[in-house]
C-alpha cells in the first residue's frame, strides 16, 4: 500500500532573475553642469506626451520647477467660487506659482465653460479650473491690479461679464498689461464703442483679438482729428457677433495700420443686409493681407477676387435646402459654390473647405454639383497649387481628390505656377495655356 505523496519543491529556473535597476537621485553637481537650454528642450519634449514624468521633473530641483510649471499650469480660470482663495494664495510669501501663468480666464456665470481648458490644467492636482457659483461676480480694477503679479501673462479672456467693463476697469487693463498678445471677450458689455476702441488701440502688442457676442451701450464713435492706430502686429481677427457693421467699418477705415494681419474668422446667424455690406467693405480694404479666411457662407456682397494672396478658405455653415423668398438662396446651392470658386484668383490657394451642416442627410442628387463644370473651374491656373477641396462628405471628398489628381497630377505642389503644360500621370491629359484661358473666359462670361 502506497503512502501519502511527499510534497516536492517546484523546480527552480537556472536563469537569473532580472532585478530592476536601483533608482538613484540626480546629483546636484550634474544639475549644475547641465545647461539650462538643454533642460528646457528635454522638458518641452516630455510635456507633449508624458505628463506624469513632467510632474516628476517639477520635483527634481528648484531649477527644474519653473519650466515644468510653465507646461503644467499654463491656464488659470477665476470665478466667484475660487477668486478669494486664489488671491490669498497669490499673496502668500511662499507662493511661486505666479511665474508660470501665461493665460488667465475670468468668468462670471454658473453655466460658463472656458474654451481654453488645457490638458495639463485638467490633470494637475491643484483644482485651478472649477465650476462657478451662482452668486454675482464682477471684474473691477482691483482684481486686474492684483493680476499684474503674473509677469509672464500674455493672454486674457473675459467671459459672461454681463455687468460690463467700466471705464476704470479698461484703464486698469491697459496700464497693467501693456504686453498682452491675445485678448478675448465672450458675452461682455462695454459702456461705449469709443471706450472699446481706445482700449484696443492702447494694446499695441496684440496679435490676436477675439470677440464673441459683445455688445456696446453706446455705438457712437468720436470725431476726434487725432488718429489712434490699431495694433500693427495683429495677426488673427475673430468676430462672432451681431450686429457687426460698426466694428467692420472701424477696422476697414484703419486697415492700413494692420501690417501683419493674416487670419480673419467671421461667423453669425443673425447678420442683416447692412452687416453684409460692411463686412464686404472691410474685406475689400484688407485685400491681399488676408491669407486665411473663414465665413459662415459666401455673402453676395463679398468679392473674393480682392484676396490675391489667399491660402485657405473655409465656408463653415453650408446647406443645400432651398429657402423660399430668400435673397441669399444662391449661397446655399451648387451655383453658389461655382460662383465662389470663380471669384478666387489667388495663385497661393492651398485648401478650400466647404463644411456641409451634418443635420442634413444629403444624397448625391440633392447636392447637385455639375462635375463637368467643376472640372473646368478647377482647371484654372490659379488652382495649380490647390492641395484639397472638401465638403465633409466622404464620397464627394474622394471624388474631388481624384479630380485634382487627374487635372494637375500627383506632384502638383512641386510644379511651378508658370508651367503651361499640366498633365496627369494616369490619363496623360494635358492642358495648354490656350485651353486654360478659353475655359476661364467661358466661365467668366457665363457668370456675367
Amino acid at each position: 500500500m502506497l503512502g501519502p505523496p511527499v510534497p516536492t519543491e517546484p523546480p527552480r529556473s537556472i536563469l537569473r532573475r532580472r532585478q530592476p535597476p536601483p533608482i538613484t537621485p540626480l546629483s546636484p553637481d550634474i544639475c549644475r553642469r547641465l545647461p539650462s537650454e538643454v533642460i528646457h528642450i528635454i522638458i518641452e519634449r516630455i510635456a507633449c506626451f508624458d505628463v506624469p514624468t513632467l510632474r516628476a521633473c517639477s520635483l527634481v530641483c528648484k531649477s527644474w520647477l519653473p519650466v515644468s510649471r510653465w507646461h503644467l499650469i499654463p491656464t488659470v480660470s477665476l470665478g466667484s467660487k475660487n477668486i478669494k482663495s486664489f488671491l490669498r494664495l497669490l499673496e502668500s510669501p511662499y507662493s511661486t506659482i505666479s511665474q508660470s501663468i501665461h493665460h488667465v480666464s475670468i468668468q462670471s456665470d454658473s453655466n460658463a465653460i472656458s474654451h481654453r481648458k488645457s490638458r495639463e490644467s485638467r490633470i494637475y492636482p491643484l483644482d485651478l479650473i472649477v465650476g462657478l457659483g451662482a452668486f454675482p461676480f464682477t471684474c473691477d480694477e482691483t482684481l486686474l491690479r492684483r493680476l499684474t503679479r503674473f509677469p509672464a501673462l500674455t493672454s486674457l479672456s473675459f467671459s459672461w461679464l454681463r455687468e460690463g467693463l467700466a471705464l476704470p476697469t479698461s484703464n486698469a487693463l491697459v496700464q497693467g498689461f501693456p504686453g498682452l498678445t491675445k485678448i478675448e471677450f465672450r458675452t461682455c458689455t462695454f459702456t461705449s464703442f469709443e471706450q472699446f476702441t481706445h482700449m484696443i488701440c492702447a494694446l499695441q502688442n496684440l496679435r490676436c483679438l477675439a470677440l464673441m457676442d459683445v455688445t456696446w451701450d453706446d455705438l457712437r464713435r468720436s470725431e476726434s482729428p487725432t488718429h489712434q492706430a490699431l495694433p500693427p502686429h495683429l495677426e488673427t481677427l475673430e468676430l462672432y457677433l451681431s450686429p457687426i457693421g460698426h466694428i467692420c467699418t472701424w477696422i476697414g477705415d484703419h486697415s492700413s495700420d494692420l501690417e501683419d494681419l493674416q487670419t480673419v474668422n467671421l461667423c453669425s446667424a443673425f447678420w442683416e443686409d447692412l452687416d453684409s455690406m460692411e463686412i464686404a467693405w472691410m474685406l475689400r480694404r484688407l485685400g491681399s493681407k488676408v491669407k486665411h479666411l473663414s465665413l459662415p457662407w459666401h455673402l453676395p456682397e463679398v468679392d473674393l477676387s480682392h484676396h490675391t494672396e489667399l491660402q485657405t478658405l473655409r465656408i463653415s455653415h453650408l446647406w443645400f435646402k432651398p429657402i423660399p423668398d430668400s435673397p441669399a438662396e444662391e449661397c446655399f446651392t451648387a451655383k453658389g459654390i461655382q460662383k465662389t470658386l470663380l471669384q478666387l484668383n489667388s495663385y497661393q490657394i492651398r485648401n478650400i473647405d466647404f463644411r456641409v451642416l451634418t443635420l442634413f442627410q444629403l444624397t448625391e442628387n440633392e447636392l447637385g454639383l455639375d462635375w463637368e463644370k467643376m472640372w473646368k473651374i478647377l482647371s484654372r491656373k490659379c488652382f495649380a497649387q490647390l492641395q484639397s477641396i472638401t465638403f465633409g462628405l466622404s464620397a464627394y471628398d474622394k471624388k474631388l481628390r481624384f479630380m485634382l489628381k487627374k487635372i494637375w497630377g500627383g506632384n502638383r505642389q512641386m510644379e511651378s505656377i508658370d508651367d503651361t503644360r499640366r498633365h496627369s500621370r494616369r490619363s496623360g491629359r494635358r492642358l495648354t495655356r490656350s485651353q486654360v484661358d478659353e475655359v476661364a473666359q467661358e466661365l467668366t462670361g457665363a457668370a456675367l
